[in-house]
């Protein structure tokens, strides 16, 4: 069997018993409950547009109803024509609220006793450019000359200050930042306590007798990260599913490069780090002892969020900030941020790609040098010096 198949076959094993483990199973549960209550939550509170209901009663202006439409356009709102002709009927309709308003022909505009600023403004300005057009035309103005005045746009340039896209482009990276490193480090320890239930049982013995220990490692950080990046990508979609269909966001056309590159860094993130948990989970024999094994890549972690969030985005052009986003230990995170934010150019992110695979190979063969010294060992912690040792015995005696 080569290595590449033994790898497959560890890396399946991995996948299935994962997926089937009720810890998973449980986790994936009470996160989609949770991300179906904020998205319900979310639809029910969010409100669109306000929506106004108008009578028009008499000999309306000529065009009354396409100016009145611009001028809600304009305003963010949209109007209802309701047919009602009774004026006692409108009052009475006004007054019980199931009516907002009411444009009589003889310009009266009649509104409830909690009258809305913005339907009033939108009323005045669609009734009097209504009046307006039609004296224009009473005075022999030609219909095209009407449509130049009122339609064109006289050259008027409009520019916003800044990129349009930028909130949203940050609020992408902030949320890009902050789920990378809770997936991170979340699949990270699955991979510790994934390599220390097969110490306590003594399985390992048993794989480790019929391929390599590096072709062990190596599967079993492939099945976890694709099981737990096959869990992202379900979660991600239905989150962007409910949203499209309850109308909560538009996703721009720039998220999607940042999405892309994302899981680029996602896939080198889980790596790095969970090579590091698997020679962590190596080196102790009972669950009580993880934790205590798990705390310095932690606190790795942890460091390299919280300096992206106090020295990268900050100022992410920055050359302290170029320099600190190509430790491997930020990377993974700090890039997504950079180019969520500021758009990097594309030798940067190649380069950092680069980098983040070179400290990724040369972190599975330091872990697996520590995980083959310290796997078949039981009983205590082993230090990492004595995993070493045990390592390099076991290489000179084979």
């Amino acid at each position: 069997m080569s290595n590449f198949q033994a790898i497959w076959l560890i890396a399946r094993r991995e996948a299935k018993e994962r997926a089937r483990s009720k810890a998973f199973l449980a986790s994936t549960a009470v996160t989609v409950l949770l991300l179906g209550a904020v998205v319900t939550i979310v639809a029910l509170t969010h409100s669109g547009p306000p929506r106004f209901d108008v009578a028009l009663v008499g000999d309306s202006p000529a065009g009354l109803t396409e100016t009145l439409n611009a001028a809600a356009i304009a305003s963010n709102a949209l109007i209802d024509y309701s047919d009602l002709e009774d004026r006692e009927a409108i009052a009475d309709a006004i007054a019980l609220g199931d009516l907002d308003a009411a444009v009589l022909d003889d310009d009266t505009i009649l509104l409830g006793p909690n009258p809305s600023a913005a339907l009033q403004t939108i009323l005045e300005i669609g009734l009097r450019q209504s009046r307006l057009i039609e004296r224009l035309e009473d005075a022999g103005l030609e219909p095209e000359a009407l449509a130049f005045i009122f339609g064109a746009d006289g050259g008027v340039s409009i520019i916003t200050a800044g990129d349009p896209d930028e909130s949203t482009g940050e609020g992408i990276a902030f949320a890009t930042i902050v789920l990378l490193f809770l997936v991170i480090t979340t699949y990270g320890q699955w991979v510790l306590m994934g390599v220390l239930e097969e110490k306590s049982t003594r399985v390992v013995e048993l794989i480790v007798s019929s391929t390599s220990v590096r072709n062990l490692l190596a599967g079993k950080v492939l099945g976890i990260g694709l099981l737990g990046l096959a869990q992202l990508v379900a979660l991600v979609a239905i989150a962007l599913t409910a949203g499209s269909v309850f109308h909560l966001f538009e996703i721009p056309s720039g998220s999607i490069s940042t999405a892309a590159w994302s899981l680029v860094w996602f896939v080198l993130g889980f790596a790095f780090y969970a090579a590091l948990n698997a020679a962590a989970g190596s080196l102790v024999s009972r669950t009580e002892d993880a934790q205590a094994a798990a705390t310095p890549i932690a606190l790795v972690a942890v460091a390299s969020y919280l300096v992206t969030f106090a020295v990268i985005m900050p100022n992410p052009d920055s050359t302290t900030a170029v320099l600190i986003s190509f430790l491997p230990p930020v990377a993974p995170i700090a890039f997504p941020a950079r180019i969520g934010f500021i758009g990097i150019p594309l030798w940067q992110i190649l380069a950092g790609v680069v980098v983040m695979i070179i400290s990724v190979v040369a972190v599975v063969r330091l872990a697996a040098r520590v995980y083959a010294g310290a796997l078949l060992a039981s009983g205590g912690r082993v230090k990492i010096r004595d995993a070493w040792r045990a390592a390099e015995e076991l290489t000179a005696g084979r």
